[in-house]
């Protein structure tokens, strides 16, 4: 779980990738930027409170990296991990207590004068320690607000900025991620890779009258339409996939294969999970494949066509855009970036990987 919980305090080398995504800002010139966000680098003491680092974040529209020099980390972010991006803020919480917060400070929009961290309850779920995904209703300085949080023991749990405890909700399957939809206006939890298909109900304990949103599991239809050139790349795919909606409410179903190489570049075998743990092997992205779900049919078909559409995966709530209103980005593609798989982005018309160095 490292290698999903970064430690702001042990920074790494300029360019490598950390796994969160922001939408929804402004860029450093004048429009608006998906960005990548990438490890701090350039750790300096300072004689006071903090330490003053160099921030790193990936443009996809222009294939480069953008970095602000010279900025504070206040000490309260030492000894953290980030747990996940959401709406271009970040989960931060404390690596050896319960506490918790989101702040903007991670975000290039975000002026000096207008970062802000807005405390959590702290995190008292006996079960899990982490937090490894957060998901928000809206910007947590609205009123409306509502976090969502996920940890790998797949536990489940709600709260709003200011409220005193979590609320955590009972999940009857393992979970993967959630994202708040926009159109429904309710969290939906997606289920991880399942041997059985799950018969129970779809909505799950009403907390409406808490004042939070419905959460409900999200359906995820049989597959169909897959060619047969890639049938063998999703069964050995062991990845749990990804849900994403569009901006027009349209759900797809992303699943991610790969290759295990060697440590000097070699590949070593295909066909068989990749691990880091596995000796002298490092795993990297081959291919992504897309299904579009159709709610009336029941089914989820193969795409290779999305339009003007980009998805972005990383260790965020996962989000789609349109190309159209993003000039620079390659359209019909998914972007991607985490500790376990790299940077890039994949063409979905011609089958295309493209690995950022």
């Amino acid at each position: 779980m490292s290698q999903l919980l970064v430690r702001i305090a042990k920074l790494s080398p300029p360019g490598k990738k950390q796994g969160l995504c922001f939408t929804g800002m402004r860029s450093l010139t004048t429009a608006a930027t998906p960005y990548m966000l990438l490890k701090e680098s350039n750790l300096r003491e300072t004689s006071g409170n903090g330490a003053v680092v160099d921030l790193n974040w990936y443009d996809p529209r222009k294939d480069e990296t953008v970095q602000i020099p010279d900025q504070t980390l206040p000490e309260e972010f030492l000894n953290t991990m980030k747990a996940g991006s959401s709406r271009g803020w970040v989960g931060v919480k404390k690596s050896h207590d319960s506490a918790m917060c989101l702040t903007n400070m991670f975000n290039p929009s975000a002026s000096v004068s207008s970062r802000k961290v807005i405390s959590l309850p702290p995190w008292n779920d006996s079960r899990d320690g982490l937090v490894s995904r957060i998901s928000l209703s809206a910007p947590p300085d609205q009123q409306d607000c509502v976090v969502a949080a996920r940890t790998p023991s797949s536990s489940f749990s709600v709260c709003r900025p200011g409220d005193s405890e979590w609320t955590h909700v009972p999940v009857p399957v393992f979970l993967t991620s959630m994202t708040y939809s926009e159109t429904d206006q309710k969290f939906y939890l997606h289920m991880g890779t399942r041997k059985k298909e799950y018969e129970g109900p779809i909505d799950l304990i009403d907390t409406t009258s808490s004042g939070f949103p419905q959460m409900s599991l999200s359906q995820r239809f049989p597959l169909s339409g897959i060619p047969r050139i890639r049938q063998e790349e999703l069964i050995s795919s062991s990845k749990p996939p990804y849900q994403v909606e569009s901006p027009s409410g349209d759900s797809f179903i992303v699943y991610r294969s790969d290759e295990l190489l060697n440590i000097d570049g070699m590949e070593s075998t295909r066909n068989k999970e990749p691990s880091f743990n596995r000796l002298g092997c490092i795993s990297k992205p081959k291919g992504f494949m897309v299904f579009r779900q159709d709610p009336e049919q029941r089914i989820a078909s193969y795409t290779a066509d999305i339009g003007d559409l980009c998805i972005f995966l990383g260790r965020n709530e996962s989000f789609c855009v349109s190309a159209t209103e993003y000039p620079g980005l390659n359209p019909n593609s998914v972007y991607y970036t985490g500790v376990d798989m790299g940077s890039g982005f994949y063409d979905l018309s011609s089958n295309t990987l493209h690995a950022l160095p």
